[in-house]
C-alpha cells in the first residue's frame, strides 16, 4: 500500500477536527472519500501533503512511516494533490505548464524540444488527443485537469490526491476524465478521490471513506454500499429519498403567486452569448434554468443582474422598467445575484463573517447615517445565522475559514437579511461544491425566500437538482429558451436529452421545441 493514516488528530483550540482518522489507499485503487462541508476532508488532505501538522497519529507512505510532514517532504515522498483551483497558466503552452518551475536544462539552455517529447509521452500514457504545444486558452476544464494530472505524474508520485476535481465539468468532461482516472489505477497508482457527487463514487470508486464530525463512519468497498447508506453517514439522517435535501424538495411543491403581473420579467433580452430571451418569474415561483457546459446559464442571469453589458431587451420588477446598467441599479432595484464562483465574485475571503453578511445593511442599521448600531449589527447576525444554520454561528470568524457549504451560506444571508428590500433572487449554481447536508438547508433557505413573496431564478448543471427544487424549467442552448416544463411534467433523463438536443440538432427551431414540450394539461398544474 502506498498511503494509510492511523490515528490522525488534528485540534484548532479546543476544537477536534480529525479524530484518530483511520484511511488505507492500496495501490490501483481509487478510493472516494466523503463527507459534509467541514466534516475534516479538507484537514486531512493538507496533514498529508504537509500544509497542516497533526497533532496525532502517523502517515505511512510507502513504508515511510512520518508523525508530521512538510510541504517539501511530502512532495520527496511521492505525494501529488490536484486542488478543485486549477494552478495552470493560460497563457502558456501544455508542456511550459507541465514543467514550469522543473524545466529540463542542459547547462544554462532550456531543453524545450526534450520537454515536449517526454510531455507527449505522458499524455499518450493518458491517451489524450491534444499536443504538448497547444495553448491552454483552446482546452475545455477537462483538458485543463489533464494537464494538472500529468503536472503531478511526471514526479513519479506514490499517490495522487484528487480535490473535488469535477464540480465545474460538464457530463461529457466528467466520463472523459473518470477515464483518465481508471488509466491510472490500471497501471497501479492509489488515487484518493474527494466528491460530493454521489453518482461519480459508484461510477469511477473501487471503496469508499465517509467522515463526519472529523471521525470515519464508514468504510468499504463501493460494491458493499448504495446512495441511501452514504446519505445517512454523510448527514446523519434517514430518509428514503435522500437526505434533507428529499425534505427540502418535499416543500417545494409550495404554490406559486397568482397570475398577474410578474415579480421578473425579461422581454427579447440579447446580450453576449445569449438571446434573445423571455422569461417571467411570478412570487412564489422558482424558475429552473438547466443546460450543458456554455449553454448561457451565467450569461443569462449575469446579464440580467447587469454585470454583463445588455444589448437590447427590457428587463422589469413588479412591473417597473429597470435599466440595471450596473450591479448597484440591480440591487437598489431589489435583484440579487449569488455567482457561482463564490471565492472571487461573492466573498470577501479575509474579512470577518459579520462583515460579508451585513454590508449592504450597514446604512440602514447605522443612527443617523453617521454611527454604527453594534448592537443592532449583532442581532442581526445572529438571527441569520440561526435562519441558515451556519456552523460555527462565529461573527469574528473570517470568511476563509468556513467550509465551502457554510462560505455559501454567508452569501445567501447577505440578501436574505435585507428583506422586503430584496423581491428577486438570481443563483447560478449556488450548490456546486456544496454536500448533501449543506444543500438541503440551502434548499430550505431558499424556498422560504420564495414563500415570502420573492421570485428566484436558480441554475444548474444538475437535472436532478432542479426537479427537486423548481416549480417550473427552462432549458437553455446555445444561449436560446429551447423548451419548457411545469413542475412534474418531465423526467432527468428528458431534460439531458433536450439539453443534448438543443446543442446539436439542426431541426425544430427553438419556439417549435418549446412548444411541443410545453405543459398544456390544466390537471397537471392543478396539482402542482
Amino acid at each position: 500500500m502506498s498511503l494509510a493514516v492511523r490515528g490522525l488528530t488534528k485540534r484548532y483550540g479546543g476544537i477536534t477536527v480529525l479524530d484518530r482518522v483511520d484511511l488505507t489507499v492500496e495501490d490501483g485503487e481509487i478510493h472516494a472519500l466523503l463527507g459534509a462541508n467541514g466534516a475534516g476532508k479538507s484537514t486531512l488532505i493538507k496533514c498529508i501533503s504537509g500544509a497542516v501538522t497533526p497533532d496525532g497519529g502517523e502517515i505511512d507512505l510507502s513504508g515511510k512511516v512520518f508523525r508530521s510532514l512538510t510541504p517539501r517532504q511530502a512532495m520527496s515522498a511521492g505525494v501529488a494533490v490536484i486542488y478543485q483551483e486549477l494552478s495552470v497558466i493560460n497563457t502558456l503552452n501544455v508542456a511550459d505548464n507541465i514543467y514550469l518551475g522543473d524545466e529540463m536544462t542542459k547547462g544554462p539552455f532550456l531543453q524545450r524540444r526534450a520537454g515536449k517529447r517526454e510531455a507527449q509521452a505522458w499524455l499518450n500514457r493518458l491517451g489524450v488527443d491534444f499536443n504538448p504545444g497547444t495553448e491552454l486558452s483552446g482546452l475545455s476544464s477537462a483538458d485543463l485537469q489533464v494537464v494538472e494530472i500529468v503536472k503531478a505524474l511526471h514526479r513519479e508520485p506514490s499517490v495522487l490526491i484528487l480535490d473535488e476535481p469535477t464540480a465545474a465539468l460538464s457530463e461529457a468532461e466528467v466520463k472523459r476524465l473518470g477515464q483518465h482516472m481508471r488509466t491510472l489505477r490500471s497501471q497501479g497508482l492509489p488515487l484518493l478521490f474527494i466528491t460530493h457527487r454521489l453518482a461519480e463514487v459508484f461510477e469511477f470508486a473501487d471503496r469508499v471513506t465517509v467522515l463526519r464530525g472529523g471521525r470515519v463512519v464508514l468504510s468499504c468497498s463501493v460494491h458493499q454500499t448504495d446512495r441511501h447508506a452514504l446519505v445517512e453517514a454523510i448527514t446523519k439522517v434517514e430518509h428514503p429519498a435522500g437526505g434533507r435535501a428529499s425534505a427540502a424538495a418535499a416543500q417545494a411543491s409550495a404554490s406559486v403567486g397568482d397570475e398577474g403581473t410578474a415579480r421578473l420579467q425579461v422581454h427579447d433580452l440579447l446580450g453576449p452569448g445569449i438571446g434573445p430571451i423571455d422569461l417571467d418569474v411570478q412570487a412564489r415561483e422558482t424558475v429552473g434554468v438547466f443546460g450543458l457546459v456554455g449553454s448561457g446559464r451565467t450569461e443569462l442571469v449575469e446579464t440580467i443582474f447587469g454585470a454583463r453589458k445588455r444589448r437590447s431587451g427590457t428587463v422589469s420588477v413588479d412591473g417597473r422598467g429597470v435599466r440595471m446598467k450596473d450591479s448597484a441599479d440591480a440591487v437598489a432595484a431589489g435583484v440579487a445575484l449569488i455567482p457561482s464562483d463564490r471565492m472571487r465574485k461573492s466573498l470577501f475571503i479575509d474579512i470577518r463573517a459579520d462583515e460579508n453578511v451585513l454590508f449592504p445593511s450597514y446604512g440602514r442599521l447605522s443612527r443617523r447615517g453617521m454611527w454604527r448600531d453594534r448592537r443592532g449589527e449583532r442581532k442581526l447576525f445572529k438571527e441569520g445565522a440561526d435562519q441558515i444554520n451556519l456552523d460555527p454561528p462565529v461573527a469574528s470568524q473570517v470568511a476563509r475559514r468556513f467550509s465551502g457549504g457554510n462560505q455559501q451560506k454567508l452569501v445567501l444571508e447577505r440578501w436574505l437579511q435585507l428583506g422586503e428590500a430584496c423581491s428577486v433572487m438570481l443563483l447560478d449554481e449556488p450548490t456546486q461544491g456544496v454536500d448533501v447536508g449543506a444543500r438541503g438547508e440551502l434548499y430550505a433557505a431558499i424556498r422560504g425566500f420564495a414563500e415570502g413573496g420573492g421570485a428566484i431564478v436558480f441554475t444548474s448543471s444538475e437535472a436532478d437538482e432542479l426537479l427537486q427544487v423548481a416549480d417550473r424549467i427552462v432549458v437553455l442552448a446555445r444561449g436560446k429558451v429551447v423548451c419548457e416544463y411545469e413542475r412534474g411534467a418531465v423526467t432527468e433523463s428528458e431534460l439531458v436529452e433536450a439539453a443534448h438536443f438543443g446543442e446539436t440538432s439542426e431541426g425544430p427551431d427553438s419556439h417549435e421545441m418549446a412548444t411541443s414540450h410545453a405543459v398544456t394539461d390544466h390537471e397537471g398544474e392543478a396539482d402542482r
